[in-house]
């Protein structure tokens, strides 16, 4: 039972800072505490309190010939180690089919699973909303992307469609989707399917006019307040732009110069201003060598690498030595990562899984 000697405020403070593990068993003590950690109220404030990030990596493992079995493991940060089979617990089963992770938001992943679904799913509580499909699914002429970040206006959960010749945004609240206005801008195709979420707006790198093998580049911005999407310059448009990131607070792009052994990290000094581009890194890569996911290691000033050719790869911008992870056993592989947070999100309206 809770204490009559503390005020449900200082109460909410302090279970606020909690892991959610131990919320989770907090749970089972009284009626009081049940509704009160699966209240959205608590929910949001648990996020903004405790906002543990982790690194979460996705594994195959094989099991016999043909048979495997999919499990993740989820890791802090400042004790990311290349062997990742130190300082972890049991990895984690789940049962999700062969799927593409669309993006991630306070601690909710977005994913979709091929020929069945996109789901919303917690890893840190293991649970999941399923999200049916738009009516018009089949309909479209073309699909680019997908997106998914938090509108902090009407404070929900939104999922971004881009398609022709409209686009749809589901809110999770209303579990319903709805037509909106496409891009107004030229002819262009995506090129990374992660939606970078950043400053309240999903980004994406896009090629945009194609004209006699001259590719143009630009980042392709949607505010999920206004649902407006817009456009942000390069500082080189004619390279090769594969991935966009958050570096130390700031917008970042990954870009090659085109036949160039050389990467560049691009940094946004000032969201505001396209002229703030400046360098952060420079990557000796080769032409095929392209990232379409990067991550900077904060606390080692590393950069994890998701990349084409080679996979999950860390990278050294001082050395430039790349270590690859060893994997849980012979057998196993990581073919996949995404940052998150611990938090209790979809607690309320999820269901275990």
């Amino acid at each position: 039972m809770m204490s009559n000697d503390l005020c449900e405020e200082l109460i909410d403070d302090i279970f606020s800072r909690l892991p959610t593990k131990s919320l989770l068993r907090f749970r089972s003590v009284s009626k009081s505490l049940y509704a009160c950690i699966g209240s959205p109220e608590f929910i949001r404030l648990h996020i903004l309190r405790s906002p543990t990030e982790k690194i979460m990596l996705i594994h195959d493992i094989r099991e016999g010939e043909k048979d495997w079995r999919n499990t993740y493991t989820l890791h802090l940060e400042d004790q990311f180690p290349y062997n990742i089979n130190i300082g972890i617990t049991t990895p984690v089963v789940y049962h999700f089919g062969q799927f593409k992770i669309l993006g991630s938001c306070n601690g909710i992943v977005c994913l979709y699973e091929f020929g069945k679904s996109i789901n919303l799913w917690n890893p840190s509580i293991r649970r999941k909303v399923n999200v049916h499909y738009p009516p018009s699914w089949g309909n479209m002429c073309f699909v680019f992307e997908f997106g998914f970040g938090f509108d902090p206006v009407i404070d929900d959960y939104k999922i971004l469609r881009i398609t022709t010749p409209t686009s749809f945004i589901y809110t999770v609240k209303t579990h319903t989707w709805r037509e909106i206005a496409p891009p107004t801008t030229s002819a262009f195709h995506t090129v990374n399917s992660f939606h970078c979420l950043f400053n309240g707006a999903l980004h994406c790198t896009v090629i945009g006019n194609v004209l006699d093998y001259y590719y143009n580049y630009y980042l392709l911005k949607f505010d999920l307040s206004s649902e407006v999407f817009s456009k942000i310059e390069l500082p080189e448009p004619s390279w090769e732009t594969s991935a966009v990131t958050v570096i130390k607070g700031s917008l970042a792009v990954f870009s090659s110069e085109p036949d160039q052994e050389n990467s560049l990290i691009w940094v946004m000094r000032d969201y505001s201003n396209p002229a703030s581009w400046s360098v952060a890194f420079k990557l000796k890569t080769h032409r095929l060598d392209t990232a379409w996911r990067v991550f900077p290691l904060t606390a080692s000033d590393e950069l994890l690498l998701d990349l084409y050719l080679d996979k999950i790869q860390v990278y050294n911008p001082e050395s430039h030595e790349r270590s690859k992870f060893m994997g849980l056993g012979d057998s196993s592989q990581v073919v996949g990562f995404i940052k998150c947070i611990e938090s209790l999100g979809l607690l309320d309206i999820g269901i275990l899984c």
